[in-house]
């Protein structure tokens, strides 16, 4: 009865979509506010539908219905309960119907939001949201049902992929999802906007909170992902430019561009059409890269079974891309700029070339990523596309992004003066200099590094300057300690020094990135116990070998006692699992991880009749600046995110503005 009644509550919701849709169009053109009304309850109706849904299929996972097919492919009696539950987005269905869950969520929050405001737009963004919960009702209803029978039961499930038995993995699905799926919002708003005719600048604040929701999940979840990856497929790197750790990334190219170029809208009222553009860009990115994770048409560890559901996929991209380019190109007339571009240097400027880079790096990932799928289709052989082709074309493009990063808020509106270049330049100019020769005085080599060192020290000179700078003027308004100044700077104007606050994360990124890269060390090396092996400053010693085994897997040990410059630092454990269901080994590292350095050992071989052990040891540089740098990357934006405690009052208001520009000059 529950798989049938699961089975039901998706029909009921792909019918309240079908009639969202037709309500909202016809509410929308006849302006008949009950139609607008019902078609907007009838999402809310929706979201309840597939959270019962959700709830039937976790139900019949944690019971053991096995004669649920979903349940049968990712669950058995053995597993614990915590990958019980987070087995329904371990599979196909489960986790389209986990993705329904979650679009359905965000849709009935934005009509909630609005059942007073913006009622102009409201019924398109409706019909937009409808458009696109009927897709995955016909998906999870015409090509991946969860609820599925099989025609015997069998006695157990084959269980969770081991890979995925993994706390991260916990929280990376969930999380990435987030970011995926709420792109749909800003996509939504737009063509509301778009549809309605309402093309004033009343559509930007709504859409550029949901755009940086979306940008810090995406941003958790990638990296989430990321941490994944290191910890668990054992080869000592977070980023392998694999095609769906792309799909994830593309969009967060796109939503970041945009939350930068709608800047010079509000400022100057430019690149209106353009910022429509990236918001249809980001949201047909999100589709793409679900479609190449779930069709099959790419190969990877993180992907699904190879399936019909690209047919689907393809028919939407398709649709959704003409309707998304009708009504920007309908609506163009009325979108033109209402400034122009004066002087190549001018903050109008960096900004548009800072669009141009992250446009430049997503199309280099896009082609890398699809270039194996054009030459099958094109020669019969698949070519593929590994990272040293991505590292050669996105590495001067991130350093010229970097570099930009430090000159827009130097550089002034409209046009700068060599006056102006020469006095705000000065000191992080130093700062730079300062960071490329203690980064080479400390051993770094190459022309990469130190180009990125450098960059680095001239952002974070910028950064500091800019803080310094503002604090220093808002105590000239306002008389008060500097650390109260600065307090008070940043919060009147949270915007501003939110986004110094990501790009001070994004130096301890590239600085992370560009270390672990360049100045990785790997050694490999075969020991029996009592024998030792040195990469200095480290010395390891193989201690002893355990096997364990239970009914689920085989499980090996090899012990290491670790010793740096003659002193104990560690005992370390890796291992390697061999899980009789599903007939697959995976490994388990053993990572000790300081601000430093990581020191990252992988048990890789076993010869029993020769009483040996194989270990791979990497010695990964900074890898922390990494994961801190993004925490500070997703504080900054939860900062930008908060409102003011209160309205400013006017004098506040020109008093903020007052200090705004003396900080920038």
């Amino acid at each position: 009865m529950i798989p049938l009644f699961g089975w039901l509550c998706l029909v009921a919701a792909f019918v309240l979509s079908l009639y969202g849709l037709v309500a909202g169009t016809l509410g929308g053109v006849k302006r008949n506010n009950p139609l607008v009304r019902s078609s907007e309850n009838a999402v809310i109706s929706v979201f309840a539908l597939i959270l019962t849904a959700s709830v039937c299929l976790l139900y019949l996972i944690l019971t053991d219905r096995f004669q649920v097919a979903f349940v049968a492919s990712v669950s058995s009696t053995s597993i614990p309960l915590f990958y019980k539950i987070t087995a329904l987005w371990g599979g196909q269905a489960g986790s389209l119907l986990f993705w329904l869950l979650i679009l359905s969520a965000l849709s009935a929050v934005v009509v909630a939001q609005n059942r007073r405001r913006h009622r102009d737009m409201m019924p398109w963004v409706t019909v937009t949201l409808q458009g696109t919960l009927l897709f995955f009702c016909i998906l999870l209803l015409f090509t991946s049902n969860p609820f599925e029978l099989l025609e015997g039961i069998p006695a157990d499930g084959r269980g969770l992929n081991p890979l995925l038995q993994n706390y991260w993995m916990a929280i990376h699905p969930p999380i990435l999802y987030i970011g995926l799926i709420s792109v749909t919002i800003p996509f939504a708003l737009s063509m509301g906007t778009l549809m309605a005719g309402k093309l004033d600048t009343s559509w930007i604040p709504i859409t550029r909170r949901w755009s940086l929701f979306s940008w810090i999940f995406l941003t958790l979840g990638f990296t989430l992902g990321g941490v994944w990856a290191y910890e668990e497929l054992g080869w000592g790197g977070y980023w392998a430019w694999d095609p769906v750790e792309n799909a994830s990334f593309m969009p967060w190219l796109g939503i970041s561009a945009f939350l930068h170029s709608v800047m010079i809208t509000e400022k100057k009222g430019m690149l209106k059409v353009w910022n429509f553009t990236l918001i249809l860009l980001a949201f047909e990115l999100t589709m793409f890269g679900t479609f190449i994770t779930r069709s099959g048409v790419v190969q990877s560890v993180h992907s699904f079974a190879r399936s019909s559901i690209g047919v689907y996929f393809v028919v939407f991209l398709a649709v959704s891309t003409i309707f998304g380019l009708f009504w920007i190109a309908y609506r163009s007339g009325s979108l033109t700029s209402e400034g122009k571009l004066r002087s190549f240097l001018s903050r109008e400027a960096t900004f548009l070339f800072n669009n141009w880079l992250f446009l430049a790096i997503c199309f280099a990932v896009f082609w890398g990523t699809v270039f194996p799928m054009v030459s099958e289709a094109v020669t019969g052989e698949k070519i593929t596309v590994s990272a040293p082709f991505f590292n050669r074309v996105t590495w001067p493009l991130g350093a010229l992004l970097l570099v930009l990063t430090g000159i827009c808020p130097l550089i002034a509106w409209r046009k700068a003066s060599w006056k102006n270049f020469r006095r705000n330049f000065l000191y992080p100019v130093v700062g730079g200099l300062v960071s490329g020769f203690a980064s080479l005085a400390l051993g770094a080599r190459g022309f990469i590094p130190l180009l990125f060192f450098s960059a680095s020290g001239f952002v974070a000179a910028t950064i500091f300057f800019e803080f310094f700078k503002g604090a220093r003027a808002r105590q000239t308004i306002r008389p008060s300690n500097f650390l109260v100044a600065l307090r008070d700077l940043t919060f009147m104007n949270k915007r501003r020094y939110g986004g110094f606050i990501i790009h001070g994360g994004v130096v301890l990124v590239f600085v992370g990135i560009i270390a672990s890269s360049f100045f990785q060390r790997e050694e490999v090396f075969t020991l029996a116990t009592g024998e030792s092996f040195s990469m200095p400053p480290y010395e390891f010693t193989l201690e002893g070998v355990e096997i364990r085994q239970d009914a689920e897997k085989q499980e090996f040990y090899g012990w290491l006692r670790a010793e740096k410059n003659g002193h104990f630092a560690g005992l370390y454990s890796p291992q390697i699992h061999y899980h009789f269901k599903q007939e697959q080994q995976v490994s388990e590292v053993a990572i000790n991880s300081t601000l430093s350095e990581d020191v990252y050992v992988v048990l890789s071989g076993v010869d029993q009749d020769a009483g040996q052990v194989t270990f791979r040891v990497f010695h990964n540089p900074m890898v922390a600046f990494i994961w801190a740098g993004i925490g500070i990357m997703v504080l900054g934006g939860l900062f930008v995110m908060t409102r003011d405690k209160k309205p400013l009052s006017r004098s506040r208001v020109k008093e903020r503005e007052s200090g705004v520009q003396e900080a920038a000059a």
